[in-house]
């Protein structure tokens, strides 16, 4: 499948929609690729896509079924440009284990061998235990695709496989909010912001009604902490430091659930001059029908997201359920209540129009209203064992879905049973496959799918600090075949493994050590970071993908 007129996007999944209503089973999706044009070369880029697919057509049949589709779709098939613009390109690739010759078709295709954008998605198609049965879907040897696919994928590796991708004329792409995001050649910084008046971090920051009435139950916000927590910390002396070990356990334990999960929707930066807290003035530009939460102060939260924007976030994650120790569980209905009205602003902004926005939940409830309102992605910190209904919903949707790994409930997570591996990037890269895999069975387009291996949730401090060290291994050796090509975001903001390695007590002073994780990341091949401090990681970035990636960005002098 191939396009390059009008949006892209959407006429590929009218066309993945097409092919079920003529009798094609669609069974399996590859990821999505933007290639430049290759015999037409004054062309704007394409996007391709590989399907596997069952029918009883014949070959002819299919052929037939096929340009009726294309037709639909608004291709001139008399008078078109051949290898010129089209909105939807369907090519015979492969029909089973057949070799057709006839004047209007050949099986396979003559030319799948001089074209990457077709071995590439047609890579995405084997999975290991496809060559372990020896078939994909169908045992009788005519029927089955698996010799002409190994043969695709035998030759896209001889000439260098992975290797290849992000090579000019050929890069992996994640749509979303109408843009196409190309993965492996700089890094994507999503900015956190929280609408929760109990935060560890930011706490109150956007919910200043909220946040008075939790101080005044015993929940206090903390306090707002300037630019000067780079200083290096003060080393306790020898005869005390075992004291010191004490106090640090005992700080750590205090915010155990909230440190651990800190990239989730419980924390942002309190530096006001970095994330834009609270900075706008009390009065809303915002009628009250787009406000609706008189607890939320959404002009706040909107400057906040200027802020992030400005300084280099290319998407905003709104949460509305802070995780921090003793905080109250929220129900679907208040939690969108506290997120609906800001999303809806950010979508109405005319700073942040073109931004995505992504909301952090685990409700499936909350990811449709929120999907309604403006949102572009679904980050689920729990990969969809929260809420049964939450997989189901994200494939109707229809956007892109982070998937987390996590052990446990926010809960309990933070108990031994849930933070003991054998092997911690081992254990997590096979859950994420099996989640990964459950997540596409509900429907889900593989194009759609973000990892994020979880630090912090379900892991000490040991094993996040392991597992941000091994994640290109975790992706090589557990995530196999089309599952190790998604797109991995990492969260490391804060998070308590940092305030370990680094001495820093307080969440908001682990920046530099943030920053530090992210590179880490990069290294190690993550495509988005999750933090607090957009300023001081988009510096950190640069830096990196220009060492890791060979991307160098373009400055104003």
């Amino acid at each position: 499948m191939s396009v390059h007129q009008g949006n892209r996007v959407d006429n590929l999944l009218d066309g993945l929609v097409s092919l079920t209503n003529h009798a094609i089973k669609v069974l399996r999706v590859s990821l999505l690729y933007e290639t430049a044009p290759q015999y037409v070369s004054e062309q704007a880029p394409f996007l391709n896509a590989a399907v596997l697919g069952h029918t009883d057509l014949s070959p002819l049949q299919l052929l037939y079924h096929l340009k009726q589709i294309e037709k639909a779709a608004g291709r001139d098939l008399v008078g078109g440009r051949r290898w010129g613009p089209r909105p939807l390109d369907l090519d015979i690739i492969f029909y089973g284990s057949q070799d057709l010759q006839h004047e209007v078709l050949s099986v396979p295709h003559i030319s799948w061998q001089d074209r990457a954008f077709v071995k590439a998605p047609i890579a995405d198609l084997l999975l290991p235990e496809d060559i372990a049965r020896g078939y994909i879907h169908e045992p009788a040897p005519q029927a089955s695709v698996l010799e002409k696919v190994l043969q695709a994928v035998q030759q896209w590796e001889a000439e260098g496989g992975e290797a290849q991708v992000g090579q000019p004329g050929l890069c992996r792409v994640l749509p979303i909010h109408r843009q196409i995001w190309e993965l492996g050649h700089s890094t994507h910084i999503c900015g956190i912001l929280n609408i929760t008046p109990d935060s560890f971090s930011d706490g109150g920051s956007h919910m200043p009604g909220a946040a008075a009435a939790a101080a005044a139950q015993g929940h206090s916000s903390p306090t707002v902490h300037s630019q000067a927590v780079y200083a290096p910390p003060a080393l306790p002396p020898q005869q005390e430091e075992q004291q010191q070990d004490q106090q640090q356990q005992q700080a750590a334990e205090a915010d155990t659930a909230a440190a651990a999960v800190d990239g989730s929707s419980s924390a942002t930066n309190s530096a006001t001059s970095l994330e834009g807290t609270n900075s706008s003035s009390s009065s809303s530009s915002y009628p009250a029908s787009v406000v609706g939460n008189p607890d939320v102060n959404v002009a706040g939260a909107v400057e906040a997201a200027r802020a992030m924007a400005r300084a280099g976030a290319q998407i905003i994650d709104v949460g509305g359920q802070s995780t921090r120790p003793g905080s109250q569980r929220l129900g679907p209905e208040e939690e969108t209540a506290r997120v609906v009205p800001v999303i809806r602003a950010l979508r109405d902004d005319s700073e942040l129009v073109h931004l995505p926005v992504s909301v952090d939940t685990y409700h499936a409830r909350v990811a449709e209203a929120a999907v309604a309102a403006g949102a572009d992605m679904v980050n689920d910190v729990t990969g969809g064992l929260q809420d049964p209904a939450m997989l189901g919903t994200v494939a109707r949707l229809g956007v892109p879905y982070c998937l987390m790994h996590m052990r446990g409930d926010l809960a309990n997570m933070t108990q031994p049973q849930h933070t003991t591996y054998s092997c911690v990037w081992r254990e997590v890269g096979q859950a994420l496959q099996q989640r990964a895999a459950l997540a596409v069975e509900a429907g889900v387009l593989p194009w759609n799918l973000v990892l994020d291996p979880g630090l912090g949730f379900a892991k000490t401090s040991e094993g996040s600090a392991e597992l941000l060290g091994h994640l290109a291994v975790m992706r090589r050796e557990t995530l196999r075949g089309v599952w190790g090509r998604m797109p991995l975001l990492v969260g490391p903001s804060r998070k308590r493994f940092i305030g370990k390695l680094t001495g820093r007590h307080t969440p908001a002073e682990r920046d530099l050590g943030t920053a530090a994780a992210c590179v880490a990341a990069v290294a190690q091949g993550a495509d988005i970071v999750r933090v607090h401090n957009v300023p001081v990681v988009a510096e950190a970035l640069r830096v990196a993908d220009g060492v890791f990636r060979g991307t160098w960005p373009i400055l104003e002098p």
